[in-house]
């Protein structure tokens, strides 16, 4: 899987939240490499279908 559409990507984002507590506190920076990454270096998102739901991972890019 490539691609969660904005509904699925909130779910997720839900449950994530839920599971640390309620909140995350996230910088504008981290914020902002993440929204505009360097092509050169930086890490991206990997999305895996699983048996019994998604598997989402952070990969470092070559």
């Amino acid at each position: 899987m490539r691609y969660l559409s904005d509904v699925n990507l909130r779910a997720v984002l839900n449950v994530l939240i839920s599971r640390s507590g309620g909140a995350v506190e996230i910088s504008n920076e981290e914020l902002y490499d993440a929204m505009l990454p360097d092509h050169s270096h930086g890490e991206r998102v990997l999305i895996e279908e699983t048996e019994t739901g998604l598997r989402l991972s952070i990969v470092a890019r070559p």
